[in-house]
Parts: C-alpha cells; structure tokens; sequence
C-alpha cells in the first residue's frame, strides 16, 4: 500500500523544517507529501520550497480552497508547482466553509455542489491545454489556454469531501477522494457513494484514490502514543463547529462526541482530549507501537483505503514529529 504524510504543524513550522520534513519523508519511503491549509499560510508556497528539495515523492495540496482561487489561478500555481517538481504534483480541492469563504475571502459560499464540479471539469480541460470556452452556472470562461503546461498532461484531482452528494461528484470526475473523520468500522458504507457514482460513469474503482487523513503516532508505550493524539482529534470535533461532531453521531458516535463537546466546555482541549474514549479513537486513528502500527496500516486496504493520509499531532515537539516520522521506514 502507497501511504502519505501530511506536513507537521502546517501553520508554524519554518521554511527550514519545512525543507528537512520534506527530505526525511522522502527517505522513508512514504508515497507523498500532502500541504493543508488553512486561513493562516499559502500552501503554494510550501509546496513549492518541498518539490525542490525532493526528487521523487509525489507533492500534494491537502487543499486549496476551490472557491477563493479562480480556476485561472489553480491551473497556474498547479502547472507551476507541476514544473518545480517535474511532474510530481497531486491537486487537492475541498469547497472549505461559509465563515472563510464570506469573512476571509469575500467570495459568496453558493452552490458549492455545482461549483465543484464545474471546476474540475474545466481543469481538466485547461491541462491538456485546450482553449478553454465554458459558460456555467458558477465559472464563465471565454478565449484563453495555459501558456505554461503542466508536465503531466493531467494532473490528478483529489476531492475532500464526506458528504454523499460530494463524494459522488468525486467518482464521476475526480481521480482522489481525500475523507476525514470517518470511523473505520464504518468505511465500507461511506464509501458506497463513491462506488456507485464510479460505476454508474463508466469507470473502475482502482480509477479513484482512496485517501483519508488520518491522524497517527507511534511510541514505545501505545497508551502515551493515544494521548498524543487526542488533544489534536478533540479539537476537531468539540470545536471546529459541529460539521466533526454531527458526522460522527451519523456514524453511530453522537453520545462520544457530546461527551467531548462537554469536556471541551468544562476545560478546553485537556478537558474534550480526557473525554475521549479509547474505542472511538482506535476506530478512528493509527497509533500504537511499531508492530502495532504497521498491522493497522496492513489492515486499511481490506476496507477499501489505498493512500492513507498520516498526520503527526501537531502539539508533539517537532524532534518528536520527526521521530514519528522516522520510524515509518519500518512500518510501510
């Protein structure tokens, strides 16, 4: 199985760490490297500092926002990212949220579903490089191409979606689904969705990447390895809104996840991480020891996962994230 890594700490490390990060992943032998972003960094700028210090890793954006980037500006930062790296570029897309869109980037949040797929149907036909004329109901186009072409003819498209109306958007058009959140027991029935929409356009199933983030450590004591993680995944669902904390109670999880939300409330991120049942947080991440880890990983294709995603806790030191890092040498 090709496994992945996201940046560590995405929104504070240095442009130094970001080049030794960028190596040392590349020397574990992970597939890919994979550049969030939030409202805090542009991700382009990392992307590109990773593609020229590393030769062969796959580069992904792990995503830009598909509503504040025109799809002019995608295709060029894609095709340049694409050109640093020589070939090597993964674009990652996810509509993001109302609050960002509107009080960040002053775009209207409207239609995110036909929005979607708009663009990914005119990014395909801006990087094959044809004149591009496209009249939607979210993105009007008229007269120009990419004067500068990707080195891939078609750079693949990642969707972050877990929705079933996105993540079938995702089967008709997009060559990556990236998830988040969805429990392990439950995996095979998220994506349905995604299967039926395959095969309903005429596609095979080993077309589309399976690619959830998933959080994971590793220690010598599994029990410190899960409290290392719990901190950063309660965020998530006690405080990112309630799109986490609803997914999960669809899933079956709704008592765990008001549980954290009320920890969350008596004491910020101790309280909701020390809320945390270590069942839900074993159906939802990988960590453990090495052994451990490594018959988690080899167990992920079964459910129908072909990249996963590794995030190192942002709040461990960065000489331990890079431990963490490490060691997937031995796990992968």
């Amino acid at each position: 199985m090709k496994v992945g890594v996201l940046l560590w700490n995405f929104d504070q490390i240095s442009a130094e760490s970001i080049s030794q990060f960028s190596k040392k992943a590349e020397e574990t032998g992970v597939h890919a490297l994979w550049v969030p972003e939030t409202w805090v960094r542009d991700a382009s700028v990392q992307l590109a500092l990773a593609a020229i210090t590393t030769k062969k890793i796959r580069i992904g954006s792990a995503v830009f926002n598909l509503f504040c980037r025109t799809p002019g500006l995608l295709a060029q930062t894609s095709s340049e990212i694409d050109n640093l790296s020589n070939g090597r570029f993964d674009l990652g897309l996810g509509v993001s949220g109302k609050l960002i869109n509107e009080n960040w980037h002053s775009v209207n949040f409207e239609k995110p579903l036909k929005r979607t797929h708009e663009l990914f149907c005119v990014l395909k036909e801006i990087f094959v490089g044809n004149r591009v004329e496209f009249l939607g109901e979210t993105i009007n186009l008229k007269g120009f191409s990419l004067r500068r072409k990707p080195v891939q003819k078609n750079i693949p498209l990642y969707l972050a979606a877990n929705g079933p109306k996105n993540i079938s958007i995702c089967g008709e058009v997009g060559d990556g689904w990236i998830p988040f959140c969805i429990p392990f027991s439950r995996f095979k029935e998220a994506m349905l969705p995604l299967k039926e929409s395959i095969l309903r356009n005429g596609r095979k199933i080993e077309d589309v990447d399976v690619a959830p983030f998933i959080y994971y450590c590793t220690d010598k004591d599994s029990r410190l390895a899960r409290e290392k993680i719990k901190p950063d995944l309660a965020f998530y669902i006690a405080a990112m809104g309630d799109y986490y904390h609803n997914q999960l109670a669809r899933w079956g999880y709704g008592k765990e996840a008001d549980l954290i939300r009320e920890g969350w409330k008596e004491n910020g991120r101790k309280g909701a991480a020390a809320a945390m049942e270590d069942y839900l947080l074993e159906d939802l991440v990988i960590c453990g020891t090495i052994e451990e880890v490594k018959a988690k990983l080899e167990n992920l294709n079964s459910i129908g996962i072909t990249q996963p995603i590794l995030r190192i806790p942002d709040s461990i030191s960065e000489e331990n994230a890079f431990e963490v890092l490490s060691n997937l040498k031995d796990v992968i």
